[in-house]
C-alpha cells in the first residue's frame, strides 16, 4: 500500500546508493514531494492508523524536512533526514503499544546513527551524552513495558485505562522514559550539551523535528490513560511542567554561546508542552498541543538551521561574536530575529497562537495557576531573545563578515519563515482537525 511512510523509507534506501552523487539532494526532494501527496495514508500494518490531524502534521513535517534537506550539503544527513521522516511517521501512526515501542526504538536508533558522522570532539561529547540518555530512556520504557505486561496489560492494544498497581507503575515508567526525549526537567541534562556541541543541522532535527513527534506520539497513546487518572496525572505533570519550563528559561538568561540559549529555551518549550497533558480533560488539549507543535517545528528548525550558517560561514558561536551582523547581512538577522519573536510569542506570529490555544487548554482544565506561570515565563523569555536581537541590530560588530548569502540555505530559511508567518495567521485549519487525534 503506497503512503508516505513507504514513499519515505523506500526512498531512503534508495538514497544510500546516491551518495556523492549530485542527485542525492535532488532525489531526496523528489521523494518528500511524493511522500507529502500520500500523507495522512494509513501505513497499512496491524497497529498503525492515521487520521486528520496526523496527515495535516504528516505534511507539514515533510515540509520542514524538505527545508532542512535544502540547507544541507552532508550526504549522511540527508538520507538519514528521509530515515528520520519514515520513523516519524510511523510513530505517529502507531495505534499499540507494541508498534509504539518499535517505531520509539527505531526514531531513537536512527537518531544515533545520526549522531555518529562525527568529526570534531566536541560532537563526540555531545553524540555520547545523547547516547547515554537514549540508553537510559530505553531502559525505562521496557521496564515499565514489562511491569504493565505482568499487571495484565497488552502489548497488542492501547494502554489500558483501567490500571491496577502493576500497570499503573509501568506506565509511569515508561513515561518518565519518553521525557528524557522531551527533555522534561530532571531528564533534561544531557540535551544542553548535545544540542550545544552536535552540528547544528543535526541539532535542528533533534530539537525540532524529534521532539515534537515524540510529543504528539505519546499523547496520543498516553491520553486516555492520563484522561483516567487524572487526580494522579495532573499533579505531577504540573509540577513537572513548570519547574521545566520556569529553570529552562532562568537558565537561558546567564548563557553566552548562542546555541545554549536556544538549548534552554528548548526545554522551556517542553515545559509549555507538558501542559497539554496535564490539562488532558480540556476538549483543547489535543488541538493546543497540536498547534504548539507546528509552530515549534518551524521555530526550532529555523533557529538552529541560522546557527548553521552562522557557525560554518563567519565562526560565530557567541552573543559576543554575533554583534553587529544585521549591518552586514540583513537577510539573515531578519530571519533570525522573526523566528525568535515567534517562539518568544509576539503575536502574528506561530508561536504566539501555539501558546495562546495551548494556555487556553490549561484555563478550560481549572490550570489557571499553572497558565499564569507559563505566561510569567514567556515573559521572562523575551528578555533573552530580545537580548540576542539587540546584540544583531544595535551593537557595533566586532568582527568582519565577509561572504554573500548562499541560495539553498536562504531558501530553506524563506519556507521554514512562511510557515511561522502562516500559521501566525491562519489557525482555522489546525482547529478543523486538532481534536480529531
Amino acid at each position: 500500500m503506497i503512503s508516505a511512510f513507504s514513499i519515505l523509507f523506500l526512498g531512503a534506501l534508495l538514497s544510500l546508493l546516491l551518495h556523492r552523487s549530485a542527485w542525492l539532494k535532488p532525489f531526496a526532494l523528489l521523494v518528500l514531494i511524493e511522500g507529502m501527496y500520500f500523507s495522512g495514508t494509513s501505513i497499512g500494518l496491524s497497529g498503525f492508523q492515521s487520521n486528520e490531524a496526523l496527515g495535516l502534521f504528516e505534511l507539514i513535517l515533510q515540509w520542514v524536512l524538505f527545508a532542512l534537506i535544502l540547507h544541507e550539503k552532508d550526504d549522511t544527513t540527508i538520507t538519514q533526514s528521509l530515515f528520520i521522516g519514515a520513523a516519524s511517521v510511523a510513530l505517529l501512526q502507531s495505534q499499540t503499544l507494541l508498534s509504539f515501542l518499535i517505531s520509539f526504538e527505531a526514531l531513537s536508533i536512527i537518531s544515533f546513527v545520526l549522531l555518529s558522522h562525527i568529526k570534531s570532539s566536541d560532537q563526540a561529547e555531545g553524540a555520547v551524552k545523547m547516547f547515554i540518555a537514549g540508553a537510559i530512556a530505553t531502559g525505562m520504557l521496557l521496564l515499565g513495558a514489562a511491569i504493565y505486561l505482568m499487571g495484565g496489560g497488552s502489548l497488542q492494544e492501547s494502554i489500558d485505562i483501567h490500571a491496577n498497581t502493576f500497570t499503573l507503575a509501568g506506565v509511569f515508567i515508561m513515561l518518565f522514559g519518553l521525557f528524557y526525549k522531551l527533555t522534561i526537567i530532571p531528564m533534561h541534562g544531557w540535551a544542553v550539551d548535545t544540542y550545544a556541541l552536535v552540528r547544528h543541522s543535526h541539532a535542528a532535527i533533534l530539537a525540532g523535528v524529534a521532539k515534537t513527534v515524540v510529543a504528539l506520539a505519546t499523547f496520543k497513546i498516553f491520553a486516555p490513560f492520563l484522561s483516567e487518572q487524572i487526580e494522579l496525572s495532573m499533579p505531577l505533570l504540573v509540577v513537572l511542567a513548570i519547574i521545566t519550563m520556569t529553570l529552562g528559561n532562568f537558565l537561558a538568561l546567564f548563557q553566552k554561546r548562542l546555541s545554549k540559549i536556544l538549548a534552554y529555551s528548548s526545554i522551556a518549550h517542553a515545559g509549555y508542552i507538558l501542559l497539554a497533558f496535564a490539562a488532558v480533560k480540556s476538549e483543547y488539549a489535543s488541538t493546543g498541543l497540536l498547534y504548539m507543535a507546528i509552530a515549534y517545528l518551524f521555530m526550532q528548525t529555523a533557529v538552529f538551521l541560522v546557527l548553521d550558517i552562522l557557525r560554518k560561514r563567519y565562526d560565530i558561536q557567541t552573543l559576543d561574536e554575533l554583534k553587529g551582523l544585521a549591518s552586514k547581512n540583513g537577510m539573515l538577522a531578519f530571519f533570525f530575529t522573526v523566528q525568535l519573536l515567534s517562539l518568544a510569542g509576539i503575536p502574528l506570529l506561530a508561536g504566539f497562537l501555539g501558546k495562546a490555544v495551548l494556555f487556553y487548554a490549561g484555563v478550560d482544565a481549572g490550570l489557571w495557576y499553572a497558565v499564569l506561570i507559563a505566561l510569567l515565563n514567556s515573559a521572562l523569555s523575551v528578555g533573552y531573545y530580545t537580548w540576542i536581537i539587540k546584540h544583531l541590530y544595535f551593537d557595533e560588530a566586532k568582527k568582519s563578515f565577509e561572504g554573500t548569502n548562499e541560495k539553498l540555505p536562504m531558501l530553506s530559511q524563506i519556507i521554514l519563515l512562511s510557515g511561522t508567518l502562516y500559521f501566525g495567521v491562519f489557525a482555522s485549519i489546525v482547529f478543523e482537525v486538532g481534536n480529531k487525534f
